[in-house]
This record gives structure tokens, sequence and C-alpha cells, in this order.
């Protein structure tokens, strides 16, 4: 009973948060009454609905889910390669600290405009969202690294416990939690950098073209449809992935 209370209210919670954004919308809508400037939801759904039945925008949906399945899982391994190694050196760490602290302050709008400059359309985005999104779990996993039980940590180098055990038998079942969380986020953060990537490089069959297509022939509507398309993938990856957590973290305890 409690467990099917936790579900419903799991449901409710989310469903009136999207029922008060969707009505603030339409009532805004309303009030301004110049479709040209916010289209209606009803305009933007029936849009959204059309675009479902057309092969060419699925072609540019993959192409965009793909660029960003892709960057994250190398900004994943990056980073969590990078922190486990800052962790186990000292002389890695004061390295790389600075080194990651210049990539996080350095405007995403600038990394965005120099990449589209010099590489490929179809690669630009891709790598705009791993040199973001990178620094960014490097500092969260390097975090969850260093909340691990200091206690735990010096009994290992106490007993000699191996690089290798110490990475998968201490550190990565300690780090689960929140590594899935902070994945969750992370990818929803990597989806809209290759999409707003996408826009300015005007890469060919991709979500940000067509978004920026729309803005260049004043259709709001089909920007509209097209963002609550991006909005829809990011909330269902998100939510897979922390769903993914939380049965590893179970398994494992």
């Amino acid at each position: 009973m409690k467990k099917a209370k936790r579900v419903l209210l799991n449901i409710f919670y989310p469903a009136v948060v999207v029922f008060a954004i969707l009505a603030v919308w339409a009532v805004a809508a309303k009030l301004m009454d110049v479709n040209l400037v916010l289209p209606a939801p009803k305009d933007a759904f029936g849009q959204f609905f059309v675009y479902c039945g057309q092969a060419e925008f699925w072609k540019a949906f993959f192409n965009s889910f793909w660029r960003a399945v892709y960057s994250f899982v190398i900004s994943f391994i990056i980073a969590v390669t990078l922190s486990v190694a800052a962790c186990l050196s000292v002389a890695v760490r004061k390295i790389l600290m600075p080194f990651m602290a210049i990539m996080r302050s350095v405007p995403t709008m600038s990394i965005i405009l120099i990449l589209v400059i010099f590489l490929p359309s179809a690669l630009a985005p891709a790598i705009v969202a791993i040199l973001v999104v990178c620094p960014t779990l490097f500092s969260a996993f390097l975090a969850t690294i260093d909340a691990v039980d200091p206690r735990l940590v010096e009994m290992a180098k106490v007993y000699r416990v191996g690089v290798k055990d110490r990475i998968f038998k201490l550190y990565l079942p300690d780090m689960a939690p929140q590594l899935f969380e902070n994945c969750a986020s992370g990818f929803s953060l990597n989806v809209k950098l290759v999409i707003a990537a996408e826009a300015l490089a005007y890469t060919s069959s991709s979500i940000g073209k067509l978004m920026q297509t729309a803005k260049v022939t004043l259709e709001p509507v089909s920007l509209f449809a097209l963002t609550l398309f991006a909005m829809i993938l990011g909330v269902i990856c998100e939510t897979v992935i922390r769903l993914v957590g939380r049965r590893v973290v179970r398994w494992q305890r």
C-alpha cells in the first residue's frame, strides 16, 4: 500500500507542475494574442504531432540523440578516469584542478563559436558538449570520491590493497549513487549543448538546424514544437538513468 502511494505521489507532483506550466503558457499566449511571438500550447502540440509523422524529422532527431549519447559517454569516461587519477596522485590533482577550473570558466558560447569555425559542422556539437560537460562531471566525481570514508581509504593503504581493487571495490561502489545522479543531470545539459551547437553550426539533418530554420523563417510554432521534443528527450533520459542507478545501488546492497 505504501509503495503504491509513493508511486502515485511520484506521478502526481510532476503532473501538477506540467499542468501549471501549460496553464501559465496558455494564459500568457491568450493575453499576448500574437501567435508570431508566443503560440498557444495547442498549436505547438499540433505541430509536435505533425513532426511525429515525418521521416525526415526522425532522422534529424536520432542524429542529434546519437551525437548527445556518444559525446556524453566520452565525457563520462574521461571524467571518471581523471577523477580517480587525481584521487590516487597528489601531483595529478595539482595539475588537473587549475586546468579544469579554466575550462569551466570559459564561456560556453565562446567555445561553440570557436569550434564551429574550425571543425566540421557534424563534429563541432559533440566536441563542444565534451569540453563543457567533462569538467563539470570531473568536479562532481572528484567531490564524490573525496567523500569516501577516509578510514576505509587509510585501511586500504595500510593493508596495501592494489590500485585495481581500491578502484573497483572501494571507490566505485561508494560513488555509485552520486555517480548516476550526476550522470542524469549531466546528460540533460549535454543534450542542450549539442542542440545549441547544432543550431549555430547549422549541422545538416539535426534538431538544432531545424530550430535555426524555424527561427529564420519566423515559424515560432515549429520552434516551440522542437523545444518540446528536446525537453521530453532530456526528461526521459534523465529518468531512465536515475532508475538504472537505483537498481544498480540496490543490487550492490
